[in-house]
């Protein structure tokens, strides 16, 4: 079959983890090395494993940096590339949230096929593990500077503010809250008891965790041990009911992660290996209806569903024809989600929901997951040739999304291409939100936080008017916040007074 040269080919990918030590500040680390280690073994990758240094990364025309947390020089790209000795044409930095590895991956594998560009890179890296170390022991940690007269790199892939002021004061910038709420929303719909409820949390987290036992780079590679996630204690304390740390994103971690993306030819006159290569199908990307506090249903995605029918439908593979899936797993909430979008249960699914383990066992390491989870994809594709394979992304409060197909076959019919989904999500029309409303309502969903000792000491509420129109509150007295707890009250009836929830 004759192959478009100018079509996108993933040609190397590099993973770095690092486990730094408290006592010994050798150990620790900084997001510049981390990215500049996994971008040279990427180098390395594309070579054929070997010492050698692929010759594509010299010829790198477009270096994108996924900005970290914990480090924010005005331009991390340039500064990786100084480091490695090549000279891009161009640096940039994306916005942050959770999509933007593979939103950069598709941007440039668009431009690739478009003749724009012929090698590209997506690069990023955490060391928040490293942070906390230093901070713990008051100490200071020389991460590299750059002077104001390196000049800013731009700003690519940005998205508003997610939050409106009275969803901010809510306590919704909080993701562990928000999450908790659509995993309370989730468990409404199901019709599903606490302690039902509960044991499919675990159930689902022990499927993570097997993977995660299996992935050389995972941090917990003892996937936490082999107790219940749920069930709180000292060392895995309640965040945020129903979730515990176990249950949430270990952003605690150093890790990085590149991959090096380029035209068919150029992979072919660098001598990639043809087996090696893997290739984008396909993308979808679209916006959740934007504030939480107006989508239609905080049980399902809108946005997630759009990306699933635009990459299987009528024309395409169906999603049982993919062999592997990584599902976006900040929370599991996002994961079942990401499951209902595409009609599978993730309990029963042959299919594990992740090939790393997901960001509580493999490693939630900021913006960058994604950017790890494609690598991952690479690898477990070469091994199962013929394979196809989904990696989804979200960002924010599940608000952005982009979902991508990827094969060790080059892409049929019109080839490479990403499609826009947001007009099914725009056709929806929003809920009202009323945040002044008082009288009966019926709970819809509801998260109380707990502080550092286990105790509960703040509450959300989201509550459905008799009209539809939805209204969330929150407290931050404890003692309401506990009673909340113990009652229970999804999907019960409250009456709504003076700014709180009186269970009835």
């Amino acid at each position: 079959m004759s192959i478009d040269p100018r079509t996108p080919v993933i040609a190397g990918v590099g993973q770095v983890t690092a486990r730094p030590t408290a006592d010994d500040p050798s150990t620790w680390h900084e997001p510049l090395e981390l990215m500049v280690e996994a971008l040279s073994r990427a180098g390395g990758d594309a070579a054929g494993g070997d010492a050698r240094r692929s010759s594509l990364l010299d010829r790198v025309d477009e270096v994108t940096a996924i900005p970290s947390f914990v480090w924010s020089p005005r331009d991390p790209a340039r500064a990786a590339a100084e480091s490695l000795r090549i000279s891009p044409r161009a640096t940039r930095v994306t916005g942050p949230g959770g999509t933007v590895p593979q939103t950069a991956l598709l941007d440039a594998a668009t431009r690739i096929a478009a003749g724009e560009l012929d090698v590209a890179v997506v690069v990023g890296a955490e060391a928040m593990k490293s942070r906390d170390l230093a901070k713990r022991r008051r100490a200071d940690v020389a991460w590299r500077h750059q002077g104001d007269d390196v000049p800013a790199a731009p700003v690519v892939l940005t998205a508003p503010d997610a939050l409106s002021d009275p969803e901010r004061a809510c306590g919704l910038a909080l993701p562990v809250s928000t999450y908790a709420l659509f995993e309370q929303a989730l468990r409404r719909a199901a019709g599903l008891d606490r302690v039902g409820h509960l044991a499919r949390l675990d159930a689902l987290a022990a499927r993570m965790r097997e993977v995660a036992r299996t992935t050389a780079g995972a941090w917990l590679r003892d996937g936490g041990g082999d107790g219940s996630v749920t069930a709180a204690s000292p060392s895995n304390r309640m965040v945020s009911a129903p979730y515990t740390k176990l249950l949430a994103s270990n952003v605690m971690v150093d890790m990085g992660a590149a991959i090096i993306v380029c035209s068919l030819e150029a992979a072919r006159r660098a001598g990639v290996d043809e087996d090696a290569m893997v290739f984008p199908l396909a993308g979808a990307v679209a916006k959740e209806q934007w504030l939480v506090s107006t989508r239609r249903e905080l049980s399902t995605s809108l946005a997630m569903a759009a990306c699933a029918r635009a990459l299987f439908g009528p024309a395409a593979p169906s999603p049982e024809a993919v062999a592997l899936v990584d599902l976006y797993s900040c929370f599991p909430s996002a994961v079942q989600l990401g499951c209902a979008a595409l009609g599978i249960d993730p309990l029963t699914d042959p299919r594990p929901p992740t090939v790393t383990g997901g960001m509580t066992f493999f490693g939630g390491p900021g913006n960058n997951y994604v950017t790890h989870s494609i690598a991952e994809t690479v690898a477990r594709l070469r091994a199962s040739p013929g394979a196809t394979a989904l990696v989804t992304a979200l960002g924010w409060y599940a608000s952005t999304h982009a979902w991508a197909t990827y094969a060790t076959t080059p892409p049929r019919g019109g080839g490479f291409a990403v499609h826009d989904a947001q007009g099914a999500v725009d056709a929806v029309p929003l809920r009202e939100a009323d945040w002044g409303y008082e009288g009966e309502a019926e709970v819809e969903a509801f998260t109380v936080g707990h502080d550092r000792g286990g105790d509960a000491a703040r509450a959300i509420v989201s509550v459905l008017a008799p009209s539809g129109a939805r209204r969330m509150l929150a407290c931050d007295d404890a003692a309401a916040a506990a009673e909340l707890e113990a009652a229970d009250p999804l999907g019960g009836r409250v009456t709504v007074r003076d700014g709180w929830v009186t269970i009835r």
